[in-house]
């Protein structure tokens, strides 16, 4: 198995945090989201949100395949687990003329 580069270990370290920004973080080093399609920052490959049921393939070599392969989810437990903040109604505004 390739070694960790060091941005899979602090992408490792982070990710055992309690902190949950820490655990943002750490999603955020392995992966990126552009034009709706999550991207192994690593590999280069892509997945659309689609397709977020399906396993997510790396290309041959990547050393961030460890990892459960599915950072679809993942970002959503992540997302689901950050603190609510209450939110305050805002006045829309209307158009002058």
């Amino acid at each position: 198995m390739p070694e960790m580069s060091v941005i899979d270990q602090i992408a490792t370290a982070l990710r055992d945090s309690t902190i949950p920004s820490d655990r943002v973080s750490s999603w955020m080093c392995r992966w990126s989201l552009m034009r709706g399609q999550l991207i192994c920052t690593q590999c280069q490959a892509a997945q659309s949100a689609e397709q977020a049921d399906e396993r997510f393939i790396h290309r041959p070599g990547c050393i961030a395949v460890r990892g459960d392969g599915y950072p679809w989810q993942e970002l959503a437990e992540l997302l689901n687990r950050l603190p609510q903040r209450r939110r305050t109604s805002v006045p829309r505004q209307g158009f002058i003329s």
